[in-house]
């Protein structure tokens, strides 16, 4: 790929000559190759975000990764490509989200690295550090100056606003649809654009960004306008064949939305924030520009969840920023009339953070940092078109001499790169596990109840239960229709035996979403212990039918038929269940019933599955060598008893065996 320089002609359009050549054509060697650059930026990216390989699953993560079984079979193929990324959990998993390339990537991730999180972590840098790479190229295409084009690199590698969407394994759409969209762009922008392979190829990066993320629509408008102003070709070419050069974007993207009509009835089937009157979702879009121009230009008191409230008038201070800064940028677009390239960075960081300004469709953290992954590939690139045009000015010329202007560029990009590889490095590790998160979110956001209820949460997995009540009673407090607050306080209730509160908590958490099956699960659980078995199979059946891919529900609904004599068919619940995910639970109550009913030949096949699936289960290990035991199969007992000790080493019942057994 030929590497180009710019300079300002004397009507300040922009003038191209190649840059491995004097203005006489004869050859030069360029002192820095596009290698050594790719180089540098790769090990910018990796000296930034190395550290996040060893963070673990945080947030979303467990639900969508760890108990996700669309990821762990190719059976699931059809649900990942003709669903939602949330219709795993059942009919309460509605949503507008369709994101297939997401969950067929952690499909291949969990073949490859089952669920060991630096694998996932792995795949997210190489992602990042892929956007940096192909930024530098497209950058090249578009400005035709290498120096733009990598300065606008590094300050993307640099900018610590992209840390939750690296850190953040959910977060890989951003990564992905940016990616393809970069490509997609390099494709269309290229010198032969209007060749077949360049169609083909900018359709098919365009396809893969839209199954990756839904924003990735607003590409169309980017290959129209860069059409328009900004292609080399833009003076000799008529609109006829300029439409022609976009239409088959245009047939993909609209042939995208059928399809989306197609598979839920609608483009959008959830309204998220149906409380958000239009006047004020209009009002907030102006304040969230507001806000992101800030996370943008001064990334400070960055959060993983940024509370959001509705703007109400057109008065408030922030509604007001924000249609300043849309007035300033406005102006900003005419006046680069005459330097497109910069023209076109500064439409791509409009364009592409408009799909997030309306609040009604967005998801309960309205503002969120990873939404602005794509947008700032535009600032970007416009923040490095600015340095280098300053750089080269007439008064920075008079001011200093080219040497010392080098010293000083030399120290300013060092001390850049410092101070964001720390800041970088630093925020790294608030995403390291979900305790370290969620305390530090709730430092700079300490109204994030949805954080909030997430903590109590790891306190409740902690036996720390005290602390899991005052966090969900704090979170229900500031949110008092979440029905996940519910279903957690009635889980609390019900382990410390408060049985009359858990009650009604849980009746309260049906009440508020009927179709949610773990409220159903949880309310089953309390019948049973309650003595209520008739009850609880109901309770369990619809959980079941609410959500069938849920291995939870089929798990408890399998235990209720146990208690009330229907084995047979909680012997196909259980199974279901292990279809779906490994669980202890499930091997363990499956091991239990063949036991019970003498199927002595199965329960040693489950109790083998345990012994090396949870190798320091004492429980099953001596279950397992009680049978080999009686089968005559001494030495493998003998094995299996001692196996016994080294998780339990006063175990009466294996020391005994292996007193028996001395003369075996």
């Amino acid at each position: 790929m030929a590497s180009t320089l710019i300079t300002a002609g004397p009507t300040g359009e922009t003038a191209r000559r190649p840059s491995d050549c004097t203005p006489t054509g004869q050859k030069i060697r360029p002192a820095w190759s596009d290698a050594n650059l790719v180089a540098l930026l790769l090990l910018v990216t990796l000296i930034c975000y190395a550290n996040i390989l060893a963070n673990g699953f945080v947030y979303d993560d467990d639900q969508q990764i760890l108990q996700n079984p669309y990821i762990r079979s190719w059976r699931f193929l059809p649900e990942i490509f003709g669903t939602t990324v949330w219709s795993f959990v059942g009919q309460a998993g509605i949503t507008n989200y369709y994101r297939p390339l997401m969950t067929l990537s952690y499909l291949l991730l969990w073949k490859a690295f089952g669920p060991i999180p630096m694998g996932f972590h792995l795949f997210s840098l190489a992602l990042h550090a892929s956007v940096v790479v192909v930024m530098f190229f497209v950058g090249i295409r578009i400005f035709r100056n290498r120096w733009v084009a990598w300065l606008g690199a590094l300050l993307f590698a640099l900018h610590p606003i992209h840390t939750e969407t690296v850190d953040w394994i959910a977060a890989v759409p951003d990564l992905e649809a940016t990616l393809f969209l970069l490509l997609a762009t390099w494709a269309f922008a290229g010198d032969g654009r209007k060749g077949s392979k360049s169609k083909l190829g900018a359709l098919i990066f365009f396809a893969l960004a839209l199954l990756a993320k839904e924003p990735s629509l607003m590409f169309l408008p980017l290959a129209i306008l860069f059409s328009h102003i900004a292609s080399d070709d833009r003076k000799t070419l008529t609109l006829r064949q300029k439409l022609w050069g976009y239409l088959p974007l245009c047939v993909l993207g609209v042939g995208y939305l059928g399809l989306r009509i197609l598979l839920f009835g609608k483009v959008a089937p959830v309204l998220q924030h149906a409380q958000v009157t239009w006047p004020q979702a209009i009002y907030s879009g102006f304040a969230l520009i507001l806000t992101y121009t800030r996370l943008l230009i001064w990334p400070t008191q960055l959060s993983a969840f940024h509370v959001f409230h509705a703007s109400t008038s057109l008065l408030d201070f922030h509604v007001l920023g924000g249609v300043g800064i849309v007035l300033l940028c406005l102006g900003g677009i005419f006046a680069l009339r005459k330097t497109p390239p910069a023209e076109f960075a500064l439409l791509w960081i409009g364009v592409t953070l408009a799909p997030v300004l309306n609040a009604r469709w967005m998801a309960a953290n309205v503002l969120t940092e990873r939404y602005l992954y794509l947008p700032s590939v535009g600032l970007c690139w416009l923040l490095a078109w600015c340095l280098l045009r300053l750089w080269r000015s007439n008064v920075a010329a008079a001011w200093t001499r080219a040497r010392t202007r080098g010293i000083l560029a030399g120290l300013l990009l060092a001390f850049t790169v410092a101070v964001a590889s720390f800041q970088i490095i630093t925020r790294n590790r608030d995403w390291q596990s979900d305790f370290a998160l969620y305390t530090r979110t709730l430092q700079t956001d300490p109204y994030a109840y949805v954080i909030r209820s997430n903590l109590g949460g790891v306190y409740f997995e902690s036996h720390d239960y005290p602390r899991a009540e005052q966090e969900w009673k704090a979170a229900l407090a500031g949110k008092p229709d979440n029905a996940i607050n519910m279903n957690a306080l009635g889980i609390l209730y019900t382990v410390e035996g408060r049985y009359g509160e858990a009650e009604a908590m849980l009746l309260r958490a049906i009440t508020t979403k009927p179709l949610w099956a773990d409220a159903h699960y949880s309310y089953g659980i309390l019948l049973h212990k309650t003595g209520r078995d008739t009850q609880s199979l109901e309770e369990h059946k619809k959980a079941v039918e609410l959500a069938p891919y849920n291995p939870q529900a089929r798990r408890w609904y399998a235990e209720e038929l146990v208690a009330t004599g229907n084995d047979p068919e909680a012997e196909k619940q259980f199974t279901e269940s292990l279809q779906l995910q490994t669980s202890y639970g499930v091997l363990d109550g499956l091991a239990s019933l063949y036991l019970r009913n003498g199927q002595t030949q199965k329960a040693e096949a489950v109790l083998t599955e345990i012994a090396e699936e949870f190798p320091y289960d004492g429980k099953s290990l001596l279950r397992l060598a009680k049978i080999l035991e009686t089968q005559g199969r001494y030495r493998e007992a003998r094995a299996e008893y001692q196996a016994v000790l080294t998780t339990d080493p006063e175990s009466s019942d294996a020391k005994g065996a292996l007193k028996r057994l001395e003369t075996r």
